[in-house]
């Protein structure tokens, strides 16, 4: 079997375990470097993907490939740093092969449920309560949820969740219905919004269909209803609703509802509506604290297989008090971002997009000088190149041979050529007197791995960024 087929049938059988975050993080662009007297070689990018699959999938993936191999009886795992270009020849696109495993679906009339490759399910097919991080603020609210699915209709019923705007709200309801479903797969579970709810009644009247309307939500087994503060002066679309609610509940049926407001607070609602959405569980969802907005973003960068510098997560975080929603997309802008110009993220580019957005003119939490450096000197280069990997001025050019400094080093001189057209002489001179033969060597290595290092290349596009140069 060819040996890039041989690696995506493992991935494939691993993904159940380590599930899509992992595998996009740390297996994207693996590679079976060789498979030969009985031991299997993996390639990865990263010492930290190294790490991580070392330690928590080299007996799964020991397994999976001994299923396929039975010769196979030891695997290895080697850094090949060149994996991080895409176009390697022999690399598994985990995205790609993901993708390609996508199950059909097909909507059944007038049903809330689908079909997935033959199977019954709701019509939630976004959230999980695995990957909703309550941290200190929100343990009730989590914790609630998870007593929902434990006995749905029998306790905290009705779960009424409220909050601001962009908290997660959506995710609990979705993210609880998807779990009541997986423990379930027999019971309905619909998940809408309250104005899906009045856009059909009304639908429903205009063709005189109201009795096949009330049917299908009076047969639930869940009904999971968002923003009801929308039913507000809306009297036949919350008469309906009332009447639903009332058949549901002493049915014994699970309903979960959100809105902006606790249920005293809902003007322009019948009262005994109100009564009714207070009778079971109300519950808060807060601001979300720094440490778990961090945790949130962290997680993000997971679900997008990307490795972001923990002070720039930090930073995101400490210029976002309320929306979730809202910092996430700065995250997701910045990833885009970086992608579309091959750079990493930095503050810097952050807060571009933080002012450009106009989420932020006056940016807390970390003291960072936000203004573009003016590059006019070779000490201007060694600044921002310090500065930019966090090492001393004095040890990048000094004589420390540790990798983690030499690279740094090169870059360096490679920026100071490149951009200001110093001679290798002037810029060995103020490296700790190195000769021009050593300048070259390490510019020369540098314009060698630009070819096929695309960390290397963010790298050197996010430095000159900083500079103001791109």
């Amino acid at each position: 079997m060819d040996k890039k087929v041989f690696w995506e049938k493992v991935l494939l059988a691993l993904l159940p375990v380590a599930g899509k975050a992992h595998l996009l993080s740390f297996f994207n662009n693996t590679i079976i470097v060789s498979m030969t007297d009985s031991v299997l070689v993996i390639g990865v990018s990263l010492p930290v993907s190294k790490n991580f699959i070392q330690e928590r999938y080299h007996r799964h993936i020991l397994e999976i490939a001994r299923n396929l191999d039975p010769t196979i009886h030891e695997i290895r795992f080697e850094v090949l740093s060149g994996l991080v270009d895409e176009k390697h020849p022999d690399s598994v696109n985990v995205q790609n092969l993901i993708g390609s495993q996508t199950p059909t679906i097909r909507k059944v009339p007038n049903r809330q449920e689908v079909i997935i490759d033959g199977e019954m399910r709701s019509n939630i097919m976004k959230y999980s309560l695995d990957n909703f991080i309550p941290g200190t603020e929100n343990r009730l609210i989590h914790a609630a949820c998870l007593a929902v699915v434990a006995k749905p209709g029998n306790i905290y019923n009705p779960l009424y969740i409220y909050g601001g705007v962009g908290l997660g709200k959506t995710h609990l309801l979705q993210a609880t219905g998807n779990q009541i479903q997986k423990n379930h797969p027999n019971k309905r579970v619909v998940y809408m919004t309250a104005e899906k709810f009045i856009n059909e009644i009304i639908d429903a009247i205009g063709k005189r269909h109201t009795k096949p309307f009330k049917e299908n939500y009076r047969n639930l087994d869940c009904l999971l209803v968002d923003d009801i503060q929308f039913f507000a002066n809306k009297a036949t679309s919350e008469q309906e609703f009332f009447h639903t609610f009332n058949e549901l509940y002493d049915a014994g049926k699970q309903i979960i509802m959100s809105a902006d407001r606790p249920p005293r607070e809902l003007d322009g609602l019948d009262d005994r509506l109100r009564s009714r959405f207070a009778m079971g569980m109300v519950i808060e969802v807060c601001v979300p604290e720094f440490e778990t907005r961090f945790a949130i973003l962290r997680q993000k960068c997971q679900e997008h297989g990307e490795i972001i510098e923990r002070e720039v997560l930090e930073f995101i975080a400490a210029n976002f008090t309320g929306s979730v929603r809202d910092m996430i997309g700065i995250l997701i802008n910045a990833i885009a971002l970086s992608k579309l110009d091959n750079t990493t993220p930095t503050i810097r580019s952050v807060a571009e997009i933080m002012g450009k957005l106009n989420k932020t003119s006056q940016f807390v939490g970390l003291k960072v000088d936000l203004q573009k450096h003016s590059v006019r000197t070779l000490e201007d280069v060694i600044k921002v190149v310090s500065d930019y990997y966090k090492i001393d001025r004095n040890i990048l050019i000094g004589e420390e041979r540790r990798r983690e400094i030499i690279i740094p080093r090169q870059i360096c001189m490679y920026l100071i050529r490149e951009i200001l057209d110093q001679s290798y002489e002037t810029i060995g001179e103020n490296f700790g007197g190195r000769n021009h033969t050593t300048v070259l060597h390490s510019c020369n290595k540098i314009i060698n791995q630009l070819k096929d290092d695309n960390r290397l290349i963010r790298d050197i596009n996010a430095l000159k960024r900083e500079m103001g140069i791109s």
